[in-house]
């Protein structure tokens, strides 16, 4: 396996979700679950499965009427590497301005502002007393 997952375009990851939400699917069974909106054609799904086999995050099983695909690469490894590629693009590796702008300019339910919360209150709980004493609530 690779030690960093491969960078996905959009429309590869919008293909990608199908197979991990579904995994072992063919290529027809993707296709119909595109979400509406998605005007493509099959050939078009077929070239996003072979850049993804490509790539190393699908793998194909080869049948005498349909090839099936299935994840190489845990979702979560393209998330985390995605993540950390447009955290150093984006924000230049600084997280507090990160974090600042998506809780203001996404709507977050209570849900999510008490889990957010409680990160944040478990990382500075964590912290060491001498980085915690530069820290002004």
């Amino acid at each position: 396996m690779m030690n960093k997952p491969p960078r996905l375009s959009a429309s590869e990851w919008l293909v990608a979700n199908l197979v991990w939400d579904h995994p072992y699917s063919t290529a027809t069974e993707i296709f119909r679950r595109l979400p509406d909106g998605i005007s493509w054609k099959p050939k078009t799904v077929n070239t996003f499965l072979a850049r993804l086999s490509e790539k190393g995050v699908l793998g194909i099983t080869r049948d005498t009427k349909a090839n099936t695909y299935f994840p190489l690469i845990d979702r979560t490894e393209c998330v985390r590497a995605e993540s950390e590629s447009f955290f150093h693009r984006v924000f230049r590796g600084a997280a507090a301005p990160m974090l600042a702008h998506f809780c203001e300019t996404v709507d977050l339910d209570q849900q999510e502002i008490e889990r957010l919360r409680r990160i944040l209150d478990e990382k500075y709980a964590a912290l060491p007393k001498t980085k915690k004493s530069k820290i002004q609530l």
